[in-house]
Parts: C-alpha cells; structure tokens; sequence
C-alpha cells in the first residue's frame, strides 16, 4: 500500500483532519496497537523461545560434561589406589618378611610402608593382615603426619568383612569393598572417614597365601574432588550399587544404610524415591522432577586400568564388572519439561514499551535474525586470516573447506580444491605418509604427527598437523578437521642451534686434544719404542742363528704394540670426528669405558685412578653417541683438573645406574669440591673455577642433556669431593 493511500497528505487541512470520525479513528489506532503489538509479540516469543532453548541445551551440555569429567576422576583415582596396591604387594621388604617374619623384616616393610603413605597422603591405613586376621603392619595417616603403630595398637580384623571376603581369593586377585563409612573396633569412627578398603593376598616364594595387603582409601578425597566439579545450578550425587546415597541432595540421606549410623533426623518422605528406583533399573538416562532435571549414569570405578598382554602377574579386581556406581547430575529449574518461557510475564507492558521503542524492537529483531550469518562471517574471515592451514575433509576424505593457507601454501584457491581428495592434493608419496594418521581418525581417535610435506614447488615445509574426528550424535565419523600449522621456521631454528652446539662441543674437543697432545704423543711412543727395541733384536737376530721361537715372540709383541698404538689413534680419530652425528641408541657403559681408556694415561701420570662401576643391565638411551660422548669426556676432565694439586688419594669413579625411567651417570672425584656459593651457577657459561679454564665446558654438557631431554645437577659427596650427576630417559625395548 502506498503511505499516501494511508496517512493525510500536507495538502489536507486542519479542518479536514478534525472532521474524521473519532470513533473510527480510535478503532483503527486499537486494531493498528494490536495488530502491531501481536506481530511483533511473534518475534520476540520466537526469539525468547529459541534463547531458552540454548541456554537449556548448554544446560544440558554441562551435565554431560560434569558426567564425562567426574567419570575420568573416579577411574583415575581407583587406578591410582590399584597401581599402589599393586607395588606395595609386590616389593622387595614383602617378600623379605614373608620369608623371615623377624622383628627387623617387619620393622623394615613398616617402613616401607611408611614412605608410601607420607609421600601419597590419601591413605587412611597401609596394613598386613596375617593369616589369622591379625594386623602384623599398619600404617595410620594420623591427621596427616602418618605413623607405625606398634604391637599393642594392633587389632584382630578375622571377623572384618573385607577380610573375610579375601579369604577366598587368590594372589592376583583384589578385593574392593564398598564405599562405606570407617569402623574401628566395632564403632563407626568419629568424625567420619567415608572410605573404600581395597584388599589383595599375597603369596610367599612357595606360592603359598600368608596374608594379605589392604589399602584404606580415604574416600573424602574423592568426595572433595566431585564436589569442586560441580558449580552454578549443577549439583553432582553418587549412589552405590544398592541405590544408597553416598553424595546426597543433603546430608540427612547421606550413608542411611550405615548400621547404628543418623547423623540427622530422615526425612518423613523421599521425594528422590523414583529417580532411586529408575536409577537402579536402568544404566542411563534423564529424570524430571519439579524442581529439578537429573541425568545419570551407571559407572564401573574398576575397569579403568588395563592389564599388559605380557604381564602375567598383573593383579585385576575380582569384580570389576559387577562393581558399580550410580554418577548422578541436578540441574535446578527451569527443567526441559519446560523447555523456554514464551514472554516475561509483564506481557503488556512489554509490548507497550516495544510498541513505544519500535525502532528498538526492529534491531534487536535484525539483530536475533543475523546474529548467527554475522558471526558465521566473522568466523570465517577470522579462520581466513589465521597463518595455519584449517579445513574439513569428509568421510571420502574429500576437502569440503579449507581456509586461504592453502591458497599460500598450495597455489590453489579455495574453490579449486573444494571436492579433491586428499591424496589428490598432497600427491602419492605424502599421502602413504600420513595415511595411517587419516585412517586412525576415521576410526574416531584424535591424531597429531609431524611429517615434511613438498606443497607447490621444491622447497619441503615442516609440519605439525592436528586431525580431529567429527563424530555424529551416534557416534559416527562423518569426517575430520585439519589444523596443520607450518613449523620450518622453528625446524631451521633447531637445526641452527643443534650445528651450533655439535660445533662448540667440536672446539672443545679440540681444545682438549690440543691440552693432552705431550699424553697422547707419550702413549703412542711408547709403542713405537717397543716395536722399534723388538724389530732391531729380530734383525740382529736374523744375522746368527735364528731362533724361531724367540722370534715369535719378538713378533707378537711387535703385534701387540702395532695394536695398541692403532687403539690410541682409533679412540683420538672418534673423539675428534667432525662427521654428522646419527641419532639413534646409544651405551653409556661402552661411552664411559671408551673415555675412560682415552684418558687413562694421563690420569696414571698425575697419579690418578679412574675406576668404573657400570651397570651391567644398563638400558640405553636415544641420543647422539659424540655428543654424550663429550659430556662424560668433560666431566672426567673437570675431574682430573681439580684433583691436579690435591695430596693424597687422588680418585675418579665414573657410575651407571638406571631405575624405572632414567638412566643415570655420575662423576665423582676426592678433591676439595665445588665451593657452595657457586651452587648451579657452575654450569653457566664462562663460569669456572680453574685458573686457565674458559668456562664452557660444562656449559657445552648441560645445553647437550637438555637437547636430549635430560637433566644435570652437582653436589658434594659425603666423603669429601664432588659429583656431577645427569639423567636420560632410557630407551623402552
């Protein structure tokens, strides 16, 4: 409709305007209001509506979430308590006592016992049970300050159920109990320990069973670490497998099932009664009630571990599959039975201020419908600028988007690789690279590699590449997204500071070579001298009667001494190698022998024993053989410096050793040690304390252990001197 048709042109007069009808103009200004006013009630009911909707499915959302995160901390605390369970079963002080159950033997598994409880603090008891129900050992947290009680403290637990119910266990098997309240000497302790016992027999060298190791879980941890989970309306319960409350919508219902056990009076009705019973019969779902929303989940604590294929003594909870929990999130009001409210309930008013503020009602209106596009854009122009390469590949591993790197990277625009595969794009050779990455994604499962990739020329880039499933709501792989970020200027980087740090440790190499030249030129002539003494008494020899035997001799020590002064150049040639070093396994125990032969001569002419003890079984280590090679070189070196003007017993012991992760070799020396104030100063560059040392030598040695993911460290020794000490990961067969 034209406004002319509607609305009084100028043309019209006052008299003209006055003469219309009031009644009618009234009526239309009322329809006018309400028409208006229901059109844009539509809008805003839409909008509020959909606003509700998201803000209940974020709702939503975070209860799944809280269900996923207190999951992973159940299974994470129970296969922590099994792992220690597990040690404490196992080590070396049980087995000791279970041969001689001697006051020492006992005295030293307490101990033991001690330490693990002191270092863990989530104990409330660390006990041996003997066959007779008898605790033999225990170990009390004892409000933190863990202690051994002694042989009067001890109790008889044979009527204890936990106990008896290991009674019919077998090594290799625990016993969990439920997740109770504590009971010492047939009383529920005050104030209560919410605790979980977890119990396994052990056997002695005869397979016989002697007793078994229970572990007190303090379940208040537990406890605590649920509730820091939970946060605005969000509540967060636990039921045990009998539909008990062990975290409770209030402590009046919590641990009812407790004998002799009220800590308020129970509440005349349980308005949480069907959610128990639905609980308890179904393993997951949503219930409503009227004041709140519930989802819940069955959860088995114990199945989080996995045993090793090779492992044959491998302790499994007996009833791992039988034993459940029931996780549980409230959410307050509103619940999704009543999913959005379509108007505040100033309904008129609303409208009045709306129809008032039109221009207002309009953009937010504009605002509700483009909100979306408009942030979409955003996005887009956002991805768009951002130097990594994003995309999304579907299930036929065809690219459906990708951003505009790949314009930079591949010389290809956005539209141009739209429907290509993946192995159309990065070619053969790549794509064999990185197909089983694609497929493990497929297959559901997050993974991130690095490979080199050749893109629209010659030049090669280094990337980290980041592949992400999208899973459907049923758990389907529709595709992947791609975050590859190109890292060759950071890769150039590394490769400057490693050629830098080979070349510094080549000068010092060098520089020590050039110190030990009058030792080396020594050892090698003595050689020569005995080749040279042993082949003029063969040539004499040659002149009169020729004695084979005696010439046979002469000519294995000529043999001899050939060999060992070709052993002296042979360790000089690898020490001073200036050849690329090859990643890849290396012995420290050979490394320590071969320097320790390299500098033995000097050592016996400064009057120095140098003596090893290495660990046969010792595991090796990945890294560069010249460059750890050249760290042990120092470190002895350092040695024999400090012990240069030292009286007395002057001795280098170089040791390796290794536990369940590193591996470890020390330096240690019988001179006067690094003075204190230094401290860790000492491996700083240009730092020393020798009066013509340069300082970077055990600078050089820390920068090497650090590029091989080690650490190194100096302390005094008891018996006087200094040791230097580092570590590196060792090498899983």
């Amino acid at each position: 409709m034209n406004p002319q048709d509607r609305w009084p042109s100028r043309a019209h007069t006052l008299h003209q305007v006055v003469q219309v009808d009031l009644r009618r103009v009234a009526l239309q200004t009322l329809l006018s209001g309400l028409v208006f006013s229901v059109l844009l009630a539509i809008p805003v009911a839409v909008y509020h509506r959909g606003e509700a909707r998201n803000l209940q499915g974020l709702r939503l959302a975070e209860q799944e979430r809280v269900i996923q995160l207190a999951e992973q901390v159940i299974h994470q605390e129970m296969d922590a308590v099994l792992s220690d369970l597990r040690y404490l079963s196992q080590h070396n002080e049980l087995k000791a006592y279970l041969e001689n159950t001697n006051p020492e033997h006992r005295r030293n598994l307490a101990l033991e016992y001690l330490v693990v409880a002191k270092q863990k603090r989530v104990y409330d008891q660390i006990r041996f049970i003997g066959l007779n129900g008898r605790e033999e050992v225990r170990i009390d947290h004892a409000g933190g300050k863990p202690v051994i009680r002694e042989e009067p403290d001890l109790q008889d637990k044979h009527d204890r159920y936990y106990f008896q119910e290991a009674q019919w266990l077998s090594p290799g098997q625990i016993y969990v109990s439920p997740f109770d309240l504590n009971v010492e000497r047939g009383v529920i302790e005050q104030p209560i320990k919410p605790t979980i016992r977890f119990v396994v027999p052990v056997a002695d060298a005869y397979g016989l069973i002697r007793g078994v190791v229970a572990l007190n879980y303090q379940g208040q941890r537990l406890i605590d670490k649920l509730g820091a989970l939970a946060g605005g309306a969000n509540s967060i319960w636990l039921l045990n497998a009998e539909g008990h409350w062990l975290i409770g919508p209030s402590r009046q219902v919590e641990w009812g099932f407790m004998p002799a056990y009220a800590p308020m009076p129970a509440p005349a009705q349980d308005r949480f009664a069907s959610f128990r019973r639905r609980a308890m019969a179904e393993t997951s779902g949503a219930h409503g009630l009227q004041d709140a929303w519930i989802r819940f989940e069955r959860i088995y604590p114990l199945s989080g571990g996995h045993r090793p294929a090779d492992a044959t003594d491998f302790a499994q909870p007996a009833s791992a599959e039988r034993y459940s929990w029931t996780l549980a999130v409230a959410l307050a009001s509103p619940t999704p039975q009543t999913p959005h409210t379509l108007l505040p309930q100033e309904l008129w008013t609303t409208y009045a201020v709306l129809s008032l503020f039109a221009f207002f009602a309009a953009g937010a209106l504009a605002f509700a419908i483009h909100r979306n596009k408009a942030l979409a854009q955003s996005m887009e122009k956002v991805i768009d600028s951002l130097p990594i390469l994003i995309s999304y590949v579907d299930a036929e591993q065809r690219y459906r988007y990708n951003n505009q790197a790949y314009e930079k990277l591949f010389h290809l625009s956005p539209r141009q690789i739209h429907g290509k595969t993946v192995r159309e794009l990065l070619g053969d050779t790549t794509y064999q690279e990185v197909r089983g990455h694609i497929e493990q994604t497929l297959a559901g499962a997050k993974s991130v590699f690095e490979s080199q990739l050749s893109c629209a020329g010659p030049e090669m880039h280094d990337m980290v590449v980041t592949l992400l499933p999208d899973l459907s709501a049923q758990g389907e792989v529709r595709g992947f997204f791609v975050v590859a970020d190109d890292v060759s200027l950071i890769k150039q980087s590394e490769r400057r500071e490693r050629q830098r740090m080979l070349e510094l440790a080549h000068v010092s190499r060098l520089a020590s070579m050039s110190e030990m030249a009058a030792e080396i030129a020594h050892e090698i002539n003595q050689p020569l001298a005995a080749i040279s003494m042993y082949s003029a008494a063969g040539l004499r020899t040659l002149h009169t009667d020729c004695d084979c035997t005696r010439m046979q001799k002469w000519l294995e020590a000529i043999h001899t001494q050939a060999r060992r002064a070709s052993e002296t150049v042979r360790r000089m040639r690898g020490f001073m190698q200036t050849d690329e070093p090859q990643h890849g396994p290396v012995d420290l125990n050979r490394i320590a022998s071969e320097v320790a032969a390299l500098l033995r001569h000097e050592g016996r002419a400064q009057g120095t024993e140098i003596a090893l003890h290495l660990d046969p079984g010792l595991p090796t280590v990945q890294g560069e053989a010249i460059l750890l090679e050249q760290v042990v070189f120092n470190l002895v070196r350092n040695a024999m410096d400090a012990l240069l003007l030292q009286p007395g017993e002057r001795r280098i012991t170089l040791v390796t050793s290794f536990d369940a992760e590193q591996v470890y070799v020390e330096v240690g020396d019988t001179g006067l040690g690094i003075d204190p104030v230094l401290g860790e100063r000492v491996f700083d560059l240009f730092v020393t304390t020798k009066r013509k040392g340069a300082g970077m030598g055990l600078a050089i040695s820390r920068s090497i252990i650090e590029a091989h993911s080690g650490a190194i460290r100096q302390s005094a020794r008891t018996e006087g001197g200094a040791a230097f000490l580092f570590s590196l990961p060792w090498e899983a067969s």
